[in-house]
């Protein structure tokens, strides 16, 4: 298949929960070795003989397959379940030596989802009972891998645990053989692996229509001491196969979904989302999510749409999946550039957006709607604000603009709200014109955190607006090394005037302030070091 295929493929096997298909002890390779062994057994070849040769020939099959991580994790298992046959090892003693083989391999093995998901797996066909098996051995296969599923792609379908079950055996008495024979058959019948590339076709086809069945749970990302505990509470479940066990597993994922959907703190969180501004407000209790800014990059020369996508989908939608959110109350453009709202589609994509918030003027243009694509999880509704209006049930309230615009720099929408201790301000990229407007007409404006205009960039923070709505913090959002010098040394010096530290999203990655009704921290997820020589000289001292 294309790359693009098979990112698709795997696109609809991750939305159904079916990644434990393609990671089960490399289902090919003991399909292979299968074969390989009745084929030689029909030759007259001593059953120990064999085993030797196939631990012989699987290296020069990992060779000629690519030498691929799975697969490279697909054959030491394999070589050691010879060895185990050889040495007369039990079979729990079997997994145990692949898993030390697969760690000299490669130390972090059990980091990855294909790492876990292998091992969990094979594990588990060894452990459960002989009297388990059909649906109720697939259930429990299912559970042994859904504490790292969670961990890592936060999210469960309701038809994975049907789907899993009808679809392994097409795998192992169909799929499998037919692509290994199509293979050797290829130049002799040309017809046969072009018949089995329509029906992978077909199935992948398959595959996407019920991925998009309702069922979807965006349950969030467990904690590792949570997703440990699932892990052992499952262990348990298969020594004690009984309705009541089963009960109470599912009782701790509804407290475990409960808690990460229902959070006791709200956020302000300002996306490392590069050369762009995105910001994300959650409110506790509540969980309503409001977005300021998608981020975006600038096209230059010819570059697909899902590249441009990619970004935000490691970053902004990631951290929101993880957070169990499924739907975003309201996203508030500031203004019509690329590296503000260039991600819109992406993020109507993947949540269900109920409105979008831009500044007047532009609920009509065309480089805004042409953001909103066809397939939208929900079209959400487009509504033109300008100073002082009202957002029904949103703590942001509008600043600026004072009149209709284009949706250019000097029409940014500047939003304000108090959440926990701290009053914030969002300047979009106003300039320093909008910037003395709004004093002007807000004269006793007075902020705790002020989002700094267009970056950093010298052509906003005026001197007299910062010394005015004096902030005690400046957040500026860019990226690294930009090829347009943010923030700029003269704005560094403004705050550094005025007595106000700067943070920066290129310096610290995304920066996180959690808030109760007594109380807020603020997190950072880098140090501040780790990319200090990226930085612009004075943010060095």
């Amino acid at each position: 298949m294309k790359n693009t295929q098979t990112a698709e493929l795997m696109k609809n096997v991750k939305r159904l929960g079916l990644l434990h298909l393609f990671c089960i002890s490399g289902m090919h390779v003991v399909l292979l070795t299968d074969c390989l062994r009745k084929v030689l057994i029909r030759l007259h070849f001593n059953r120990e003989d064999i085993e030797w040769l196939l631990m012989i020939v699987l290296p020069f099959y990992l060779i000629i397959g690519g030498g691929s991580v799975s697969l490279v994790r697909a054959i030491i298992m394999a070589e050691m379940g010879l060895l185990q046959r050889l040495t007369r090892l039990s079979s729990l003693d079997g997994w145990a030596t692949s898993l030390l083989g697969g760690l000299i391999v490669d130390p972090w093995l059990l980091l990855t989802l294909g790492g876990q998901l292998s091992y969990l797996l094979s594990f588990a066909l060894q452990v459960i009972p002989d009297n388990i098996h059909g649906f109720r051995q697939s259930l429990l296969l299912n559970l042994i891998s859904l504490p790292s599923i969670l961990a890592f792609v936060y999210e469960v379908h309701l038809l994975t645990f049907i789907c899993s079950f009808l679809i392994i055996p097409v795998f192992s008495t169909f799929i499998f053989p037919a692509v290994i024979i199509s293979a050797l058959l290829f130049h002799y019948l040309p017809l046969f692996p072009l018949l089995i590339n329509n029906i992978l076709r077909g199935f992948e086809w398959l595959l996407g229509e019920i991925s998009y069945w309702p069922g979807m749970i965006s349950f969030g990302k467990p904690t590792t001491a949570v997703t440990w505990l699932l892990f052992f509470a499952t262990l348990f479940l298969i020594d004690h196969y009984r309705v009541k066990p089963l009960l109470v597993l599912g009782g701790l994922y509804l407290l475990v979904f409960m808690g990460i959907h229902v959070p006791l703190s709200g956020e302000v969180t300002f996306v490392d989302i590069g050369q762009g501004d995105s910001a994300i407000i959650r409110y506790p209790v509540s969980n309503r999510v409001e977005m300021i800014d998608t981020g975006g990059k600038l096209r230059f020369g010819r570059q697909s749409v899902r590249s441009q996508s990619d970004y935000a989908m490691r970053t902004s939608v990631n951290y929101l999946k993880s957070c169990g959110i499924s739907k975003i109350d309201t996203i508030y453009l500031s203004h019509h550039d690329v590296d503000h709202i260039g991600y819109l589609t992406t993020i109507l994509q993947n949540f269900k957006v109920q409105k979008v918030v831009v500044p007047s003027g532009m609920e009509r243009q065309r480089t805004l709607l042409k953001l909103v694509p066809p397939d939208s999880l929900q079209v959400p509704q487009i509504i033109p604000v300008k100073n002082d209006d009202v957002i029904s049930k949103s703590k942001l309230y509008v600043l600026h603009p004072f009149n209709k615009g284009e949706g250019n720099n000097e029409d940014s929408m500047v939003l304000a709200g108090t959440f926990g201790q701290l009053s914030f301000m969002f300047m979009g990229d106003l300039d320093r014109h909008g910037e003395r407007e709004i004093i002007r007409n807000y004269p006793e404006l007075r902020v705790d955190i002020l989002k700094l205009g267009h970056h950093g960039s010298k052509t906003s923070s005026d001197p007299r607006f910062i010394k005015q709505v004096a902030p005690q913090i400046g957040i500026i959002s860019a990226g690294r090394q930009n090829r347009y010098g943010h923030p700029n040394q003269e704005t560094l010096l403004t705050l550094h005037k005025n007595n106000i530290k700067a943070i920066s999203t290129q310096q610290y990655g995304m920066i996180r302030y959690r808030y109760s009704k007594i109380n807020g921290h603020w997190q950072t997820k880098l140090k501040g070091d780790e990319y200090r020589w990226m930085l612009p000289r004075l943010n060095n001292k």
